[in-house]
């Protein structure tokens, strides 16, 4: 008990270390950042418990074929966004001289009111997301805490809070590198674990295609499975692998970039560390089949696996990076709602007071919303980064890529996104549809992929009708080109 309370001792006391390296600086400036500190923290924003956890669940039933979600994680959410996206978004932030994702966007198109509308649904829609977030680690800590989840909610909250508003981004940074770190430990000892228990990686793999499909593997487990159940799979690669460009917490993380040169070193232990985490994860919970009874609740999975092949302290640092996957993604997710609240909505640098009442809001309503049991909140929760992605993806990278500016055409695309992903959520999504489906194949399809048609068909419409943006619109910047 005493070598447990040391751990998490230490763990905080690291932790609060690391928020006050931001102590001094503006809250939306991150100073001069190490790459292997970007790498990380891109990295444990990018994962949240929801995917090391709920995702190693489906690999549990879905077999190998979640490697795709891995690989496209991998290849699409990191590489291309670094090797296309990143230093270009840099770039465009410097050049607008814009302190929030907010504000690159609102100042690239020329509409401090689009910058206001996207103000609240940041801080709305993923205010209600963190408390999802912090929700999940409550619920971790309740397992080794004899305290009551309402209170270790709050708890988690204001551990979050204090990070954000002591360290500001660069200290949320430096936190988020600390998690990601402890997250890949955590992960890399499950794995050895997993390994020996079946005879190493190989030998597993052929285990495993011994056994006989089922209704989600109906190819088997190590192979894509056809109809609906692989389509499934590829729709998960889609909407957790580009949906994650448009985030405006993934945004930011390029705001700390100082060359196109520190670009090429991140890029690649970004790539790694993804791999060891998701692509570990999802193997070993495949894997776990072999191990483990038939289980029933695929959330399930991952907590039972751990108790069963690793010893106690293991069982503390596995948890450490449950946790550590939570926060990394919570204070990444308040940092970008407060900077909302105090600075975008305003339309003025952020005092420290206003910093102050944005945080106080965010707690209170991500430390509210999870106590509370509803349909609603599930809903906000579960679709918050396909709706914010059908939003803003076609504007954002219209203007970081290929310098297109346009008011109208980054409304449009903006309205007809949000609204179309929203309206598919309540009209054919099989989960949370409110009226029966207007027609039964229309669930197939990803809300997110319907908002990113439609966006992109308000971006066409807009930019056709916009023949003063179509002027004053060229590729933009020019500095991009040469990587300057």
């Amino acid at each position: 008990m005493l070598f447990d309370i040391c751990i998490w001792v230490a763990y905080i006391g690291i932790f609060v270390w690391l928020a006050r390296k931001g102590q001094g600086h503006d809250a939306m400036s991150t100073g001069k950042v190490g790459f292997a500190i970007q790498a990380l923290a891109y990295v444990a924003t990018y994962i949240s418990a929801v995917a090391l956890v709920g995702f190693g669940g489906l690999a549990y039933v879905y077999g190998l074929q979640m490697l795709l979600v891995a690989a496209g994680n991998v290849w699409l959410g990191t590489w291309l966004v670094y090797r296309f996206l990143a230093w270009p978004t840099r770039l465009c932030q410097r050049n607008l001289n814009a302190r929030t994702p907010t504000q690159l966007l609102a100042k690239g198109h020329r509409s401090p009111l689009l910058g206001r509308a996207l103000a609240v649904l940041f801080a709305v829609f993923l205010g209600v997301y963190a408390s999802a977030v912090i929700k999940g680690a409550a619920l971790l800590l309740a397992q080794i805490l004899p305290l009551p989840l309402w209170l270790l909610i709050w708890l988690v909250a204001l551990l979050v809070a204090f990070a954000v508003f002591v360290g500001g981004l660069r200290g949320v940074l430096y936190t988020e590198a600390m998690q990601g770190f402890v997250m890949l430990v955590g992960i890399c000892m499950l794995v050895a674990a997993v390994f020996s228990q079946v005879g190493g990686p190989f030998q597993g793999m052929a285990e495993l295609a011994k056994l006989a499909p089922s209704a989600a593997a109906n190819e088997g487990f190590v192979a894509l499975s056809f109809g609906e159940q692989g389509w499934f799979i590829l729709s998960l690669v889609v909407v957790t692998s580009i949906a994650v460009w448009a985030q405006p917490q993934m945004i930011q993380r390029h705001f700390a970039l100082t060359s196109a040169r520190q670009v090429n070193r991140i890029t690649p232990l970004a790539m790694l560390v993804l791999t060891v985490l998701v692509g570990g994860a999802y193997y070993v919970a495949s894997l776990s089949r072999l191990i483990l009874p038939e289980m029933t609740a695929p959330d399930e999975v991952m907590p039972t696996l751990v108790k069963l092949l690793l010893p106690h302290f293991g069982l503390q640092v596995f948890v450490l990076a449950i946790v550590s996957a939570s926060l990394s993604t919570a204070t990444a997710i308040f940092h970008i709602a407060v900077s909302a609240i105090a600075e975008d909505l305003p339309g003025r640098k952020a005092s420290r007071p206003m910093w102050l009442a944005g945080i106080v809001f965010c707690v209170l309503l991500s430390g509210g919303c999870a106590q509370i049991k509803g349909q609603l909140i599930a809903l906000l929760c579960t679709t918050s980064w396909s709706i914010v992605g059908a939003t803003v993806l076609v504007a954002y990278v219209a203007l970081v890529r290929f310098g297109k500016r346009s008011t109208l055409a980054a409304w449009l695309s903006a309205v007809c996104g949000f609204s179309s992903c929203m309206l598919w959520y309540l009209i054919a999504h099989k989960g949370f549809a409110i009226v029966p489906l207007f027609w039964q194949q229309a669930a197939l399809i990803p809300p997110f992929f319907v908002g990113f048609g439609c966006s992109l068909l308000g971006w066409g419409i807009g930019w056709a009708l916009d023949h003063e943006g179509r002027k004053s619109s060229g590729f933009w910047p020019a500095t991009m080109q040469n990587g300057n």
